[in-house]
């Protein structure tokens, strides 16, 4: 039998394991150490397994009398077979998490779940989850000062209360809509240059020395797409005309995106051709076979310039949203399609997708076009 002291000393390892209690009661510890008490039972005919919450919001003493509670209902007849939301989330895991990008982004999933979500409604079956306890969660989160997290915990949350409802769990579920109760994030203006400080950006660029990550940096800068749709670029995604197609799969809104290629980023292609062109990535890590360079390898090239705090990645998006929209002359649809930001009417998104290309090949051309002119300005080539 377990002891609190025994629980206490329970050390996460590489797979989860579990210590058994009584009467069939253990507790599960996880990689991520989070310990969470269940029992297996049958009914129907089919092998199930009950939850009862996680330690150490649920002691020893009182997972075991849930236990026996449990029991009696067993006794008595089939209980509900409506999941805990613990049971859900685990479902959910299975399904959700190797869709997700990396480890690092599984892990930040599953962490606001265990941590936020679990200790307070984990033990609890879907059915018996009122609005009113989704809102305390939320808000609780919020009142440590995290504002984002609790939007993003309102929409794990309710992502597993719709995949509920999709395997005919539950029939409806008070989880939609949570975070209109939260106050709103706070928005993130990534450091950019001003239009006057480019030239001079796009020259410092030009003198750096390894020539992968100079010829990524005006790639990035040419197309301003986001940093890692750019990373993971392979030669097979270039088509016989001048466009690349960004994979669904790399976009953020999961629909694929057209780029039309300017002149300048034709002949920026065609430089680091010579360097990766035998291999699968645009932009092959030199240290890395098979793998494009790191998130952070064009970032720090920039701090290494002297840019640190006054231009990211992300910046070249937020200087070609101010010059486009202030200088160029084209529509704010067009710029913003080009962008890849949402468009929330869809019938209009499909719409756009069709109709504004024509016009987003003259705007890609007419932005390597300024900004050739402002590496022209003090005399330095592209080239």
């Amino acid at each position: 039998m377990l002891t609190t002291k025994k629980i206490d000393a329970a050390k996460p390892k590489d797979k989860q394991y579990k210590l058994s209690d009584a009467d069939g009661l253990y507790l599960v510890v996880t990689p991520r150490n989070v310990k969470s008490w269940r029992c297996n039972f049958k009914q129907n005919n089919k092998h199930q397994t009950k939850t009862f919450g996680q330690y150490p919001e649920i002691g020893l003493a009182k997972a075991r009398l849930l236990n026996a509670e449990f029991k009696e209902q067993l006794a008595k007849g089939p209980v509900s077979s409506v999941p805990t939301f613990d049971e859900m989330k685990e479902d959910w895991y299975k399904h959700r998490l190797p869709q997700l990008k990396n480890l690092k982004h599984q892990l930040s999933v599953q962490n606001r779940l265990d941590n936020y979500v679990s200790p307070k409604i984990g033990h609890l079956r879907l059915d018996q989850i009122n609005r009113t306890e989704l809102v305390k969660v939320v808000h609780e989160v919020e009142s440590r000062g995290a504002v984002e997290t609790a939007h993003r915990v309102s929409m794990h949350m309710r992502q597993v209360f719709d995949y509920a409802v999709d395997m005919g769990k539950v029939e409806h579920h008070s989880a939609a809509g949570l975070s209109r109760v939260l106050k709103p994030p706070k928005v993130k203006h990534m450091a950019c240059v001003k239009p006057e400080e480019a030239g001079k950006l796009f020259r410092d660029i030009m003198e750096y020395e390894e020539p992968v990550t100079r010829l990524g940096l005006m790639l990035l800068a040419t197309t301003f797409v986001r940093t890692n749709e750019l990373r993971w670029m392979e030669w097979s995604e270039l088509l016989p005309e001048p466009i690349w197609i960004v994979p669904e799969g790399r976009m953020k809104l999961k629909l694929p995106h057209v780029v039309p290629l300017s002149k300048l980023a034709l002949d920026t292609l065609e430089g680091l051709k010579l360097h990766t062109g035998e291999f699968r990535y645009v932009l092959q890590s030199p240290a890395r076979p098979n793998h494009p360079i790191s998130e952070n390898t064009l970032l720090f090239a920039l701090y290494r310039m002297g840019y640190k705090h006054r231009m990211t990645g992300h910046g070249f998006r937020a200087l070609a949203s101010t010059v486009l929209n202030q200088e160029s002359g084209f529509s704010k649809d067009v710029i913003e399609r080009q962008l890849a930001h949402k468009e929330t009417d869809q019938v209009r998104a499909a719409y756009n997708r069709a109709e504004y290309l024509p016009e987003r090949i003259k705007l890609m051309d007419w932005w390597g076009n300024w900004i050739y002119t402002q590496l022209q300005s003090q005399g330095t080539s592209a080239g």
